[in-house]
């Protein structure tokens, strides 16, 4: 029980693949572009990852721990992906609220 609570995992694997599915929903050339393009493939990228959270969260049950891997896994591959930061910590928080939503 306390291993699985300390395996991190899945929760790693799927930030990086969240921030995969997210740049191939809004490649860097639009998120560094002109902000109608960029709002309107992020409201589609948004419901593309809701998805998949929703997905997510019925397989593996997530504490504080797990979330924080996750959340670090999304992060890195955007930073190195070449994302500016307000992009990242933008996403990032949004990521974060659709995770601990409890009507989700």
């Amino acid at each position: 029980m306390l291993f699985d609570w300390l395996n991190t995992r899945n929760a790693s694997d799927f930030g990086g693949e969240l921030a995969k599915l997210l740049m191939e929903q809004v490649p860097l050339n639009i998120a560094t572009g002109e902000t109608s393009k960029l709002n309107s493939k992020s409201n589609y990228a948004k419901e593309k990852l809701q998805k998949r959270i929703r997905q997510f969260k019925q397989a593996e049950v997530l504490n504080l721990f797990k979330t924080s891997k996750l959340l670090n896994s999304f992060k890195w591959t955007l930073k190195d992906a070449g994302y500016s930061a307000p992009f990242i910590e933008s996403f990032s928080a949004w990521v974060f609220i659709t995770l601990r939503d409890q009507n989700f």
